[in-house]
């Protein structure tokens, strides 16, 4: 435990509709850590941590902002880098796979967790109102929608509620576990 009050833990995260925001803000809290949006974090507070975690929300297969955050990977060399996604994916392998995949996030050195998000249509703004109405008019009139694409069908009416709390204790407990392997000097 004691490794843990040395190491600098920051978390960073970009949220439309508070999902990502509360599960950012919940890791923190736990750890006892910063946690601010990344557009608040800037390359020259790099050197300030030894661990940064960044999440963020998931829009069809691609993580919102992951650009900007890997953008600083090279800056981010010898630090422990984390990253959740949110979605309305159901927690599996395959979408952890497929994610990683579409964010082409096998070419870092990262640790990379998904995890359930909510979904709440009446939070969205009015272009993503339309996209999204658009797309479950597409899903109804397909004859080859999916299982899990018609279930989306009743997501305006029915907003989903979802906590992760397997995979944030899962984050929380790498960073500890992280912590406690610290070598010597390194703080």
């Amino acid at each position: 435990m004691w490794y843990l009050c040395r190491m600098r833990t920051v978390i960073l995260y970009y949220s439309k509709t508070g999902n990502t925001k509360k599960y950012a803000e919940d890791i923190a809290a736990a750890l006892k850590c910063d946690v601010m949006p990344l557009n608040k974090f800037k390359a020259k507070m790099i050197p300030d941590y030894d661990t940064i975690v960044f999440g963020s929300r998931v829009i069809g297969t691609k993580i919102q902002k992951a650009d900007d955050f890997l953008a600083m990977y090279d800056a981010m060399e010898g630090k422990n880098i984390i990253m959740f996604a949110v979605g309305m994916s159901l927690v599996s392998k395959e979408a952890r796979l497929n994610l990683i995949s579409n964010n082409i996030l096998d070419l870092y050195h990262i640790r990379f967790y998904q995890l359930r998000g909510s979904f709440d249509y009446e939070k969205l703004g009015m272009v993503e109102k339309l996209l999204m109405s658009n797309s479950l008019r597409m899903i109804a009139n397909d004859p080859n929608a999916t299982v899990d694409q018609k279930m989306l069908l009743n997501i305006k009416e029915n907003p989903l509620q979802c906590y992760d709390d397997v995979g944030v204790n899962k984050i929380i407990s790498v960073v500890r576990k992280l912590a406690t392997e610290m070598p010597e000097g390194d703080a």
